[in-house]
């Protein structure tokens, strides 16, 4: 068997795992939102009056972005390739260079290879303002919450819109492995911080616990099956 069936064998298996997983992740944002609707103790509308502030700030960005279409372009890339550097970081990959501008930008990396793939395909599902915001919403003095909800809700609204302008098929990040493993790849992460970002808001979680939360979920579900 040849390198090139080798390694179309590998992402083909890789992409059923991931579809795998995502229908797990699936099946726990369900049973989120089954919480959420359907409380044990309360009113479900008392459960969305959670996200309100968050939904203000996700207007405000849409309203001020058509102000700030230049610069925002450059703070879009700016993101995208800080996100390549804070994971290739995190994965101990070693920093050369980094620039970023309106039309184009990049990030030389060095280390081990099949770290690659997390560090390519992060801009793309990995919505690092909205994490760092959760974080300082763990320790926010609660009256001060409603501050950190609308920015999180501006920081949702951004790292939805730098995708929807960043994702195709022409970035040399998503076209250097099969798309369909791509793809599949950042809907797996993209549903996967989707629950993480819901439960965070709980009263009795933080993104922390709402991580562990999750997985724990995911993990359930597929020991089910």
């Amino acid at each position: 068997m040849n390198e090139r069936m080798t390694s179309k064998i590998k992402y083909i298996l890789l992409a059923l795992v991931l579809i795998l997983l995502s229908i797990a992740i699936l099946a726990t944002g369900w049973d989120i939102i089954s919480n959420i609707l359907h409380p044990k103790h309360g009113r479900w509308i008392g459960n969305l009056q959670l996200y309100q502030w968050t939904v203000v700030g996700i207007v405000i960005f849409y309203i001020c972005e058509r102000f700030l279409k230049e610069n925002l372009r450059w703070f879009e890339t700016f993101t995208h390739e800080l996100t390549h550097t804070l994971v290739a970081i995190l994965f101990l990959r070693r920093i050369h260079s980094f620039e970023a501008s309106n039309d184009s930008g990049q990030i030389m990396t060095s280390g081990n290879k099949r770290t690659l793939v997390f560090v390519d395909l992060a801009p793309y599902c990995l919505p690092i303002y909205t994490y760092i915001l959760l974080a300082f919403r763990a320790i926010c003095y609660p009256p001060f919450l409603w501050c950190i909800d609308i920015i999180l809700g501006v920081s949702i609204a951004f790292h939805i819109n730098t995708f929807k302008n960043q994702t195709g098929n022409y970035q040399t990040d998503i076209n250097k492995r099969p798309l369909y493993f791509s793809y599949t790849y950042i809907t797996t992460a993209l549903l996967f911080n989707l629950c993480v970002v819901t439960v965070s808001y709980w009263s009795t979680k933080n993104v922390f616990t709402a991580i562990w939360y999750v997985c724990k979920g995911i993990g359930t579900h597929l020991f089910i099956w």
